[in-house]
């Protein structure tokens, strides 16, 4: 796989993750390709294309991808959400707990087509 064809077309995940912040990325950005799975659980990065032959998708990922929404700020169960309730109760995830409900508070105020920002699409 070519490293263009790798590269995300959106900087903010269905977790709420900001990649362009990640170290993992900016490594893959510098062409090391080490960390882009998780040793812990083999997900991989959730940028990376459903047939990159490493690593497996995270369960958040595969849910907002079957219900069809950009980030679980989007899921009406995002409140009562087992999966989220984990995610961010690890250590460290303050910040992007509070960058998914700031996201999700404006999506709830301002309309738009993907319920996310005017410039995002529905995947």
């Amino acid at each position: 796989m070519r490293k263009d064809d790798l590269l995300p077309k959106r900087h903010i995940l269905f977790c709420g993750a900001d990649c362009s912040s990640c170290d993992a990325y900016k490594r893959f950005l510098a062409g090391d390709e080490s960390g882009l799975v998780n040793p812990e659980n083999n997900y991989r990065c959730c940028w990376l294309p459903k047939d990159y032959p490493k690593g497996r998708d995270c369960p958040i990922r595969t849910c907002c991808e079957e219900k069809g929404i950009l980030f679980c700020g989007e899921c009406g169960q995002f409140e009562q959400c087992v999966t989220m309730k984990e995610f961010y109760s690890k250590p460290g995830y303050d910040e992007l707990r509070r960058r998914m409900l700031e996201q999700v508070s404006k999506s709830r105020r301002v309309p738009s087509e993907s319920g996310f920002c005017e410039t995002q699409q529905r995947i």
